[in-house]
Formats: C-alpha cells, structure tokens, sequence
C-alpha cells in the first residue's frame, strides 16, 4: 500500500501509484468502458465549485503538434448537483475518489469541503490554487479546506510557483501537494485561424514538471508528494 496523505488522522492508502489526474474522466461518468477502476490507484473527479461555472465561449479546444489547450477547465454545475448525480457512482468506482475544488475564495472552497465530507464515496478532496495571489490569501484557502471537515486535503500547486508556496500549503495543514496545474497556453486552431487560450495537455510537459518535482522534493516536508502532468507511460 501507498499512503498519499501520512500525516493524517484518517489516511488516504492507495494500492497502485496511478492516478487519473482532475478532467480525465469528468465525474466517472465520462470514463472509457475499457478502464479497469480497480486496477488504478485512484481518481480525480471534478472540477467542483460552490456554484455553476459556464463554460468558455467557443472555440475551446486547440490541437496542437503533441497536445492540446483547452479553455474552461472549471466548468461545472456546482457541489450540490455533483454529489446528487454522482455521489452514487463514486461509491461504486472499485478505488479512491479524490473530488476536486476549483473555488478561489476560502468561504467558498470551505463551504464546497464541507459538503463533500459528508458526501458518500468520497476519499478525499484536491484543491486547485490560483496562479496568482498573495501567500496569505493561498494560506487561508488551504485552512478553509482542512478545517471543513475530517478528509485529507491534497492541494494542487501552480507549477511556476511551487517551490515558493509548498511549504505554506503543508504548514496550512495540506496532507500531500500535487505538482502541478498544467501551464496556460495559446494555440491557432487550423480550421478556422481562431485563437485559443487555456491549458496546455501533452506529455511534452512532462520535463518541466519533473523538474520542479525534483525541487520541491528537495525541501522535505512533511507530506505526500504527487507527479501529474505528462505522464503516459510507466517508465
């Protein structure tokens, strides 16, 4: 067993190291009728806000040679409709489900933990934290998260930022960090010469995000450590 969340009352113990990242599988509902749930060591699901977010205005998708950007990556129809739709399902997926939170506000992202803590079929919450901010505003999201409940909160860094603001998340009482949020990106689609702005997917990603992994290991700290960005293959 994998513990990704060691320094908390409750644990969050994982059988296998791989993860769907946040978006992979929407909710579970959106997942390929070929994955094997059991098998993986957990899913995120989500994104989740206090209240629905619409989407961006078309386009929102971009390919790219070796990937994608995508805009409106925290479109939703908000807590209460998530858990009500799939709340179900989580119990039943066959491996921990991590829900995501996408709120920038710390009234919101503790009202948003507190339902899921008493959600059904939920192993713990991924916060997301805003690329830009002051340290103090980041400190109370994260406390606002923990302090809704008994879950173990991992927290989902931007990756420009990581090495600066890992240790405050942790001492915020953040149970692992996630290196990182995809880095923003623009893209030409070629249909239609319409630009798109948002996140960028590709396994080209994969060195920038290892090394700051290898940075914010460096510092030590008192968490579990999660890669996500790039990685597709095993090895």
């Amino acid at each position: 067993m994998i513990e990704l969340a060691p320094y908390h009352k409750m644990g969050l113990p994982v059988e296998n190291p791989i993860l769907l990242a946040g978006g992979t599988v929407g909710y579970g509902e959106a997942a390929h009728p070929g994955i094997d749930f059991s098998a993986l060591g957990g899913v995120v699901a989500g994104p989740v806000t206090a209240h629905s977010v619409a989407g961006s205005a078309p386009p929102r998708y971009a390919a790219v040679e070796g990937g994608m950007v995508l805009a409106g990556e925290k479109q939703n129809r908000g807590v209460k409709t998530a858990i009500k739709r799939f709340a179900r399902l989580w119990s039943g997926l066959g491996c921990p489900v991590i829900v995501q939170i996408a709120d920038t506000q710390p009234e919101y992202a503790g009202r948003v933990a507190r339902r899921l803590h008493e959600a059904p079929g939920v192993s713990g919450i991924e916060l997301l934290l805003p690329e830009h901010g002051d340290e103090a505003h980041m400190e109370q999201l994260v406390q606002s998260a923990v302090r809704a409940g008994d879950l173990p909160v991992w927290v989902k860094l931007p990756q420009a930022r990581a090495v600066q603001i890992a240790p405050l998340t942790v001492g915020a009482g953040a149970a692992a960090i996630v290196v990182g949020q995809p880095p923003t990106g623009s893209a030409i689609r070629t249909q239609d010469d319409q630009s798109v702005e948002g996140r960028f997917y590709s396994p080209s990603v994969f060195p920038l995000m290892l090394a700051t992994l290898q940075e914010v290991a460096a510092l030590r700290l008192p968490c579990a450590l999660i890669a996500c960005g790039g990685v597709h293959t095993v090895r």
